[in-house]
C-alpha cells in the first residue's frame, strides 16, 4: 500500500516528464459501427514504485486541494494529438468534478483549443464522478460557457458514484456513461439490463446520447446494440492505446 504523502511527492516530480503520458481508448458509435472518437486516459508508470492507477493519484490530488490540469501534467497534451486526426474524430477527456467549480476552466479549455487548432465542437469534456460537483452556480456557469464554445458534456460512470437525476435537471450534459458494473450484467431480463435499458430511455426523451462503459464480449455489445444504446467503448473493442496506434484502429474499423 502506497503512502499518501510519498505519492504526490514523487507525482510532483513525474509532472510534465515521461513517467506521465496520454493513452487513447477508441469510442464505437453502435449505429454506424465506426469509431467516432476517442477517450484520453492519464498512466503513471514511476520507477521507484511501478504502475500507479489514475484512481490512486488523481483522487490523492482531489483529496489533497491541488488537482492539477491535464495540460500541466503531460508534455504531450491530448489537444496536440487529437488535431492531427481525421475530422469526424472527437476527443474525450476526463476532468474532475472539482475542476468544474474552477472560475477559470471556460478560459483555459478554450486556450488549450486555439493553441492546439482543435475544433471546439470536436472536443468532450467528461466529468468525472470521484466526488460530487461542488458550488452548483459555478459549475453550471462553466458548462453554460462550454456549451456556448461548442464543447460537449458528458457524465461518467452514470448509475454509481455521486451522480443522480438531479444532475440531469442542473446541467447540460450531452452523453451519459454506463458503469461498466451494469454491461457486465446486461444478460436478458437481469436487473441490469433492465436499469440500462431504462436508462437509454430516459436519456434519449431528454435529447440525451448513451455509451456504454466496460464491453468485454461480443455478446454484450450485440445486446446493447439490440436496446439502442448509442455508443460503447471496452475492452471486446480495444484496449486503450498509444497515440501512435491509432491510425492503424481507424483504418480497421472505419475503412
Amino acid at each position: 500500500m502506497f503512502n499518501s504523502n510519498d505519492v504526490l511527492i514523487a507525482l510532483q516530480g513525474a509532472l510534465n516528464t515521461s513517467q506521465l503520458y496520454m493513452v487513447y481508448q477508441p469510442i464505437l458509435n453502435l449505429h454506424t459501427q465506426k469509431i467516432c472518437g476517442f477517450e484520453a486516459l492519464m498512466r503513471w508508470n514511476s520507477p521507484d514504485m511501478g504502475m500507479i492507477s489514475p484512481d490512486i493519484f488523481i483522487t490523492l490530488l482531489e483529496k489533497s486541494g491541488s488537482i492539477a490540469s491535464v495540460e500541466e501534467m503531460v508534455s504531450n497534451p491530448p489537444w496536440d494529438v487529437a488535431v492531427r486526426w481525421p475530422e469526424n474524430i472527437s476527443l474525450s477527456i476526463n476532468f474532475s468534478a472539482l475542476e468544474l467549480s474552477d472560475p477559470q476552466l471556460p478560459e483555459r479549455v478554450s486556450r488549450n483549443l486555439a493553441t492546439s487548432g482543435l475544433s471546439a465542437s470536436r472536443c468532450e469534456i467528461e466529468v468525472t464522478e470521484t466526488a460530487p460537483i461542488r458550488d452548483s452556480l459555478v459549475a453550471s456557469k462553466n458548462m453554460s460557457a462550454l456549451k456556448a464554445m461548442g464543447v460537449k458534456l458528458s457524465l461518467d460512470d452514470f448509475g454509481t458514484g455521486h451522480a443522480n437525476l438531479d444532475y440531469l435537471l442542473k446541467y447540460p450534459f450531452d452523453t451519459l456513461k454506463i458503469d461498466k458494473a451494469f454491461v457486465a450484467e446486461i444478460e436478458p431480463d437481469t436487473k441490469s439490463a433492465k436499469i440500462v435499458e431504462g436508462i437509454i430511455v430516459l436519456a434519449h426523451d431528454f435529447g440525451i446520447d448513451v455509451l456504454a462503459e466496460g464491453v468485454e464480449s461480443k455478446e454484450q455489445l450485440d445486446r446493447l446494440i439490440r436496446i439502442g444504446c448509442d455508443k460503447a467503448q471496452g475492452y471486446y473493442i480495444s484496449h486503450p492505446v498509444p497515440a501512435e496506434n491509432i491510425p492503424a484502429l481507424l483504418t480497421q474499423f472505419n475503412y
